[in-house]
């Protein structure tokens, strides 16, 4: 059988906010579970390449939780440590602005608010780009994504009409319980093949080891907060 060259593009701030945000699965290898218990059994053929997980730095003056920009990066360090040829970490960056804002119960049609918004800037830019090129460059012949969100579309259209071999799935990381999650009907429609949920038990057993030594010979280990008895 004919391998088939595999990168993932994970959009970790909707794989978090989708699957991870409450749980204590916070923790996850992304190659266990994303290549060994979806991809492979749809795509046997699957040759993982690389897997490129899209992300923000947390800003910790801004943070509810004070130690979460440290657990954040302790886990990118495990990721690499334990995949250091196979996962990177791609950064964007947030923005921290003050906006006007219509409020939602308004007194009269046009009571408005000074409100604080946080963004995650350049992730889709960064995905979008990321794909094309590895398209351009053939360093891909099955391009999977991990996201749920519609604005990543037209990349993945102008691949199928500009690259007519390539192959592309999405992962959609939505838990499978949560039925009346939305799904992006947009990316559905372009993917050669689609798996619309993550399962709990697939987060359960695709789980770090707690403690990771990396390439300097130190230890990386899973953050106190993240054990089974916190969803922090």
């Amino acid at each position: 059988m004919k391998h088939c060259k595999t990168i993932i593009y994970v959009d970790g701030y909707n794989l978090y906010y989708s699957a991870l945000r409450k749980s204590t699965h916070k923790w996850l290898d992304l190659h266990e579970l994303l290549f060994n218990k979806i991809i492979k059994p749809v795509v046997p053929e699957s040759n993982i390449v690389q897997i490129k997980f899209f992300t923000s730095p947390i800003l910790g003056r801004y943070a509810s939780d004070k130690e979460s920009p440290a657990r954040q990066k302790t886990y990118h360090n495990a990721l690499i440590a334990q995949h250091p040829n196979l996962v990177s970490i791609i950064n964007g960056f947030h923005s921290h602005t003050e906006k006007s804002a219509y409020h939602a119960n308004p007194s009269n049609g046009t009571d408005r608010l000074l409100v604080k918004v946080m963004e995650e800037k350049q992730t889709d830019v960064n995905i979008s780009l990321h794909m094309y090129r590895d398209a351009v460059n053939a360093a891909a012949e099955h391009i999977v994504l991990v996201s749920n969100d519609s604005d990543l579309s037209p990349a993945i259209k102008m691949i199928c009409e500009d690259f007519e071999t390539i192959k592309i799935g999405v992962i959609i990381p939505a838990l499978q319980h949560k039925n009346g999650a939305r799904k992006s009907g947009k990316l559905k429609s372009l993917a050669h093949w689609v798996r619309e949920y993550i399962r709990e038990d697939e987060l359960e057993k695709s789980q770090l080891p707690e403690a990771i030594q990396n390439r300097k010979n130190k230890t990386i280990r899973k953050p106190e907060a993240w054990s089974a008895n916190s969803a922090r």
